[in-house]
């Protein structure tokens, strides 16, 4: 009785510090989602602020024939020469993808992407949405921090591809 005793104590004490980390010598998990919290609350911030000073910014409009099936147009937004904003839209045979990426100097911080799929091509008469995917990442220090999907899906893309698409867009609005 006493050996059972002594094993149930000593698993109820490893299961109370395991689930409280008090056996962890690193803290950096808990420290970056402290962190996180607080950059996910700036980013919230710096594109509501971007978005409420549209009206203000430049803007420089490219169409993207070539980047998609069906083309679409790239919109840059500049505030004192700044590239602060690009809104794109990408037409496609069945459908369209619609981005938003926000930027801090030169770094990209938050991307909003929405992909709509229609039920036939929109070369046809009475197309209706099949169904419709928003994406949401948050960026900080070349790492996607925190990233919402609706609906759920298995889509995700990392940050090297998020970069590389915003490469892309860039080298459009950069052309003469």
């Amino acid at each position: 009785m006493e050996n059972s005793l002594k094993g149930f104590l000593i698993l109820l004490i490893a299961t109370i510090c395991s689930s409280h980390n008090t056996f962890a010598g690193d803290k950096t998990p808990i420290n970056n989602t402290i962190d996180s919290v607080a950059a996910i609350k700036k980013i919230r911030a710096d594109f509501t602020l971007i978005n409420k000073q549209l009206k203000f910014f430049r803007k420089r409009t490219k169409d993207a024939f070539g980047m998609s099936a069906e083309g679409g147009v790239v919109t840059g937004y500049y505030s004192k020469g700044a590239l602060k904003k690009i809104h794109c839209v990408f037409y496609g045979e069945t459908g369209k993808t619609e981005a938003d990426y926000y930027l801090n100097n030169k770094n990209l911080f938050f991307l909003y992407k929405k992909e709509t799929v229609y039920d036939k091509p929109i070369s046809l008469k009475g197309f209706k949405i099949k169904n419709s995917t928003e994406y949401r990442y948050y960026l900080s220090g070349g790492k996607v921090i925190k990233k919402i999907i609706k609906p759920n899906t298995s889509l995700l893309l990392s940050y090297s591809q998020i970069e590389a698409e915003l490469e892309q867009i860039m080298a459009l609005l950069d052309e003469k």
